[in-house]
């Protein structure tokens, strides 16, 4: 067998895989503890399994990280939101430009954290392209034909 027919045979095995990176997170809003199910000492149950994004978009494109957002609003209402994000903004506390949706900002005196592993529910999962799979099978028959 040639190098060359190696070569080939390795790329087209490597190419028919194509990973696609997914995250679920939770999402939800809790306004002075309206949404108990959403309030710290957040349970991973059945009770909040509603609350699972699973394709987690942010804007147009697949989310990249799942946030969490805690602390006080300007008129002095707690505010606790979980939801996906595009960005990873590490963790911090202070003052916080929060989008409120519709073109509305409000500042949130309070702690952002954002993650993007197995505890925020990330899941990296394999997905076959048929077409390269018959791709990487026509090589390999070659292959095996030339020898």
């Amino acid at each position: 067998m040639r190098k060359e027919d190696i070569l080939l045979l390795h790329i087209s095995m490597i190419v028919s895989i194509k990973y696609a990176f997914s995250i679920d997170c939770y999402v939800c809003t809790s306004l002075n503890g309206q949404n108990q199910a959403c309030e710290d000492k957040f349970q991973r149950d059945l009770t909040t399994s509603l609350f699972i994004n699973r394709t987690c978009y942010f804007a147009y494109f697949k989310g990249t990280h799942c946030i969490k957002l805690k602390g006080i609003r300007a008129d002095g209402s707690s505010i606790l939101v979980r939801q996906c994000g595009d960005y990873d903004w590490g963790s911090h506390c202070g003052d916080i430009l929060y989008d409120a949706g519709d073109g509305r900002e409000e500042l949130v005196d309070g702690c952002l954290e954002s993650c993007n592993h197995d505890g925020c529910n990330s899941a990296i999962q394999n997905k076959w392209s048929v077409t390269l799979f018959l791709f990487t099978f026509l090589c390999i028959r070659y292959v095996f034909e030339l020898c």
